[in-house]
C-alpha cells in the first residue's frame, strides 16, 4: 500500500514516521516475528497475561527467578520503557507514560543534565539556565517549565514540591545517581495523583540489595570550572530488615561569572518485612545548597559575552527535609493496600538585587558601600497522607481490576520580604533595618504573609477487560481545596483608593471539583498496542496570583477563577523484536482561565494593571519516539556490538483561542480601540512553547562493556511573552527566544569487574543560546545556557 501523495509525507518527517509505523511495518515480515522472551524484550503485556490481573502478576514474580529465556548478545537493555498496565496499587493501562532507567543511560547524571536524561521523552521543554543542575525545570506540550510547576512532582510516590496547590514549584530534585528510574505519566495522571495539567513526574530511588548484607557504591566525577561531584551509597538485607542510604555533594565555579555553588543531600530508607504480607518502610531525605545567581543580561550583553555577570551579590538557597512512612499490605494474590504518610519542612531563601539588567550594582560614592540587598524568604511546613487499595474481581467471565484511594494534605507557608538586607557580597539573610510602620509596631516588612492549603481528595479507576485484547478504564477524582491568606503587603495608611492600607484582611477560597476521565487500550499484537485517554484537569489559583508581592489585595480581580481544562491523547506503541521500539501519538490540551495581567482598573482603583483571568489556550501536536537497532533486525547475535538510532520529536501548536478585554468589562466600553487591539492575543503563540522540539541520538554498544552516545538537541524559536513581541526590550525581559541546536557526547566503560569509567562533553560545539527570558528572580533578563563542558568520572561497586 502506498500513500496517494508521498511527496507530502517526505516533506513532513512526523507524518512520514506515522505512515511508516501504522501502515508499512505492521504488514512487513519483521512485524510477524514475535519477541522470543518477554522479560528480555520488556514488551507490554496483554490484559490476560501477568499484568492482566494481580493474581497472575504475583505468580509471575514468584517464577521470575527460574526463567532463563534467550539472551541477545552485544546489546544492553533499553534505557527507556513504559509503565506496565498495573504497577503496585495503580492502573496505567491506556495512559501515555515513559520510564527512564538511569542505570542504563549514558547521560551526564553527575551534573543532572536534563536534556540528556529526558532525551527520549518527546515534547519535553527544558529551562537550561542553571548549569549546576540543582534546580532543573521541565514542561511538556507547551506548558511552562518553571521548576516543574505544571507537573505533580514526587519521589517514591509522595509529594516533594513546596505546595502542590498554593505554590507548586519543586526546589528539590534528588541526585540522578541515587535514582533507579524516573516515571513520567502525561495528563492522564490527573485522576490518580492530582490535577496538574502536565501530569506526574516520580523520582524512584534505588532499593536495598536483597542478595547481600552490605553493598557499597562509590562515584566521583570531575569537570570543567572546578566541578567536583561525589556520590556514595550503602545498602543490604539482614534478616527481615533491608536498608539503603546515600550521601551526595557537588560544588563548582560555574560556567558564567559569579555562578559558584555547593550542594549536598542525604537519604536513608529502612524497611521491615513484618510478615509475608506486611512491609513497613521509613525514609528521610535532607538537602541543602547555596547557589550564587549571576543574574540576567540584556540582548546586547548576551551577544557580546554570555558568560559575563552584572550581579556579584545575588544568592539562593533551599534547605529541604522530607520524612515519609510507607505501609504495604498484600492482602491476597488479588488485593493490595498501600498507605504513605509524608511531610515537608523546607525553606526558599534569596538575597540580592532584582533590578533590571540595565541597572548597575555600584558602590555609593558617599557611603562607599553597596546598596542594601533584598531578602526574600519562605518557610514550608506540609504533611499529608495517601491510602490506595487495588483488587481483582470477576464479572461476565472476565477478571477486572478496581483501584481507589483517598488523600489528605495540609500545607502552611510563611512568606516575607525586606528590602533592607545587608550590603555585603556573601550569602547572608540578615535584615539590617525595617521600614517604618504606620500602626506603630516594629519590624514590619514590605511583605509579611501567611498562607495555608487544606485538601481532601478521593479517586477511583476501574480497568474493565472487554475482550482479551480490548480494555477500558474510566475514572473520577473529587477534590476539596481550601486556601487562606492573611498578613501585610507594602505597609501604608488606608486611603480612598486603598481602603485597607497595607493590611491584608484574612481571605479564604474554597472549591469543590469533580474530575472525570476515560482511557482505552487495544492490544494489536503481543508486543504493540493502541492507547487513548481523555482526562480533565484543573489548577487552583496560586498564592502568588492572589497576593502579588508588589500589589495589594484589591488589585486582584475579586472574581478570579481557577484554571480548568483537559488532556486528550492517543497513539501506537510497542516493540518489534529487539530491533525496534516506538511510541507515536497525538495530543490535545485545553487550558482555560489562564491567569495574568491585563490593563484596566477595577472600580475604586487608580492602578493601570490588575491580576485576572486573561483567556484560554489550546495545545495540539504530535509526539514521536522511535529507536532502531538495524543489526538486530537481522540477527540475534552482535559479536562486534550494535548501533541504535533514536529520534524523540514533537510538533506543538500552542495558541491562545480566547482573550479577555478588561477595558470592556470594568471601564468605559468606548475606551481607546488601539489599547484593546494591542492587548488582543487570540491566535498568538503561547509564550515559552516552541513549536518544534527534536532530539536525535546514536549509540554504539559493545556487549555490557562499552557504550557511547552522540546526542543532538534542537528547540525551535519561541516567544518570551503572550504578546509575541519580536523587538526585544532594553532590559532583555521580553523578546524572541531564538532556536538553537546543542550537541553532546557521553560514554560509559566497564573496564574491570566492579569498576567503570564514564565521561563526555556537553555542548560539544559551544553553541551560544538561551532558553529563558526572566521577568524576575533569578534574573531579570536573559539567562544563558551553559557552554562547552568536559567531565570524567570513576565508579566502583563492592
Amino acid at each position: 500500500m502506498k500513500p496517494k501523495n508521498d511527496s507530502n509525507l517526505k516533506q513532513n518527517p512526523i507524518l512520514f514516521i506515522i505512515y511508516l509505523f501504522l501502515v508499512v511495518l505492521p504488514g512487513s515480515h519483521f512485524a510477524q516475528e514475535p519477541a522470543k522472551n518477554k522479560e528480555q524484550a520488556n514488551v507490554p503485556k496483554t490484559p490476560e497475561e501477568s499484568n492482566g490481573s494481580l493474581e497472575k502478576q504475583n505468580i509471575e514474580k514468584q517464577n521470575a527467578s527460574s526463567e532463563t529465556g534467550i539472551k541477545v548478545t552485544g546489546r544492553r537493555d533499553s534505557d527507556r520503557g513504559q509503565m506496565d498496565d498495573i504497577e503496585g496499587t495503580n492502573i496505567y493501562s491506556g495512559k501515555k507514560s515513559e520510564v527512564i532507567r538511569l542505570d542504563k543511560t549514558n547521560a551526564n547524571l553527575a551534573l543532572n543534565n536534563t536534556r540528556q536524561i529526558y532525551a527520549k521523552v518527546p515534547g519535553i521543554t527544558i529551562w537550561e539556565n542553571d548549569g549546576s543542575g540543582i534546580q532543573p525545570g521541565i514542561g511538556a506540550r507547551g506548558l511552562s517549565p518553571n521548576r516543574n510547576w505544571e507537573f505533580n512532582t514526587r519521589m517514591n510516590g509522595y509529594d516533594i514540591a513546596s505546595d502542590v496547590f498554593g505554590y507548586p514549584e519543586a526546589y528539590f530534585n534528588p541526585p540522578p545517581e541515587a535514582l533507579e528510574k524516573i516515571e513520567v505519566v502525561r495528563g492522564a495522571a490527573s485522576l490518580q495523583y492530582g490535577s496538574q495539567f502536565g501530569g506526574m513526574v516520580n523520582y524512584v530511588t534505588k532499593k536495598a540489595d536483597p542478595t547481600k548484607p552490605f553493598r557499597i557504591e562509590l562515584k566521583n566525577t570531575g569537570g570543567s570550572y572546578n566541578t567536583m561531584n561525589s556520590y556514595s551509597s550503602v545498602s543490604g538485607t539482614v534478616g527481615n530488615f533491608s536498608y539503603f542510604a546515600y550521601y551526595h555533594n557537588r560544588s563548582g565555579d560555574g560556567w558564567r561569572d559569579n555562578a559558584n555553588y555547593k550542594t549536598q543531600s542525604g537519604h536513608f530508607n529502612i524497611a521491615y518485612q513484618a510478615t509475608e504480607k506486611l512491609k513497613i518502610a521509613l525514609e528521610m531525605t535532607k538537602s541543602y545548597y547555596e547557589s550564587q545567581q549571576p543574574g540576567g543580561l540584556t540582548d546586547m550583553q548576551f551577544w557580546e559575552n554570555p558568560r559575563q555577570s552584572r550581579r556579584t551579590r545575588n544568592w539562593f538557597s533551599a534547605p529541604w527535609n522530607i520524612p515519609a512512612l510507607t505501609v504495604d499490605y498484600n492482602q491476597s494474590n488479588t488485593a493490595r493496600f498501600q498507605m504513605k504518610i509524608f511531610g515537608l519542612y523546607g525553606e526558599r531563601n534569596s538575597v540580592g538585587l532584582t533590578s533590571a539588567a540595565t541597572a548597575e550594582d555600584a558602590i555609593n560614592r558617599t557611603t562607599l558601600n553597596f546598596a542594601n540587598r533584598q531578602v526574600d524568604r519562605d518557610w514550608y511546613r506540609n504533611y499529608g497522607m495517601e491510602a490506595r487499595q487495588i483488587f481483582d474481581y470477576s464479572l461476565l467471565d472476565k477478571t477486572h481490576t478496581l483501584s481507589f484511594g483517598i488523600r489528605y494534605f495540609n500545607a502552611n507557608t510563611d512568606r516575607m520580604r525586606n528590602p533592607n538586607g545587608t550590603n555585603g557580597t556573601n550569602f547572608d539573610l540578615k535584615e539590617q533595618s525595617f521600614p517604618e510602620c504606620f500602626d506603630g509596631t516594629t519590624k514590619c516588612r514590605t511583605v509579611d504573609l501567611k498562607f495555608s492549603t487544606l485538601n481532601y481528595a478521593a479517586f477511583a479507576e476501574n480497568l474493565f477487560r472487554i475482550t482479551d485484547k480490548l480494555s477500558v478504564t474510566p475514572g473520577l477524582r473529587y477534590e476539596w481545596v481550601k486556601t487562606t491568606g492573611s498578613g501585610r503587603i507594602n505597609e501604608k495608611l488606608p486611603s480612598s483608593s486603598n481602603i485597607f492600607g497595607g493590611e491584608v484582611p484574612p481571605k479564604e477560597y474554597q472549591r469543590k471539583q469533580m474530575l472525570y476521565g476515560i482511557g482505552a487500550q487495544f492490544q494489536l499484537t503481543k508486543a504493540t498496542n493502541f492507547y487513548a485517554n481523555y482526562s480533565q484537569a484543573f489548577r487552583p489559583v496560586t498564592f502568588a496570583e492572589i497576593y502579588a508581592a508588589n500589589t495589594t489585595l484589591n488589585e486582584v480581580d475579586p472574581n478570579l477563577r481557577d484554571q480548568k481544562g483537559y488532556n486528550a491523547d492517543g497513539g501506537y506503541r510497542g516493540k518489534f523484536g529487539q530491533w525496534l521500539q516506538f511510541d507515536v501519538g497525538v495530543f490535545q490540551l485545553r487550558y482555560n482561565n489562564r491567569v495574568g495581567l491585563l490593563p484596566g482598573t477595577l472600580p475604586g482603583q487608580t492602578n493601570t494593571n490588575f491580576v485576572t483571568n486573561v483567556g484560554d489556550s489550546l495545545h495540539r501536536g504530535v509526539e514521536a519516539y522511535i529507536e532502531i537497532d538495524p543489526l538486530l533486525a537481522f540477527t540475534d547475535s552482535a559479536p562486534y556490538g550494535s548501533i541504535s538510532f533514536f529520534t524523540s520529536s514533537a510538533n506543538v501548536n500552542a495558541r491562545y483561542i480566547r482573550w479577555e478585554q478588561s477595558t470592556s468589562i470594568y471601564t468605559n466600553p468606548t475606551s481607546d480601540l488601539t489599547t484593546i487591539r494591542n492587548n488582543f492575543r487570540v491566535g498568538n503563540q503561547v509564550e515559552n512553547a516552541p513549536s518544534q522540539i527534536h532530539r536525535y541520538g546514536l549509540t554504539y554498544h559493545f556487549k555490557n562493556t562499552f557504550s557511547i552516545t552522540y546526542l543532538i538537541s534542537y528547540s525551535g524559536m519561541t516567544y518570551g511573552d503572550a504578546a509575541n513581541s519580536t523587538v526585544p526590550t532594553a532590559n532583555g525581559q521580553i523578546g524572541i527566544i531564538p532556536s538553537y541546536t546543542v550537541r553532546d557526547v557521553s560514554f560509559k566503560w566497564n573496564f574491570f569487574e566492579s569498576f567503570a569509567l564514564n565521561g563526555g562533553i556537553n555542548n560539544l560545539a559551544n553553541e551560544k543560546y538561551f532558553t529563558r527570558r526572566a521577568g524576575g528572580y533569578p534574573g531579570p533578563g536573559i539567562l544563558p545556557g551553559e557552554g562547552i563542558f568536559y567531565y570524567l568520572g570513576l565508579s566502583a561497586v563492592f
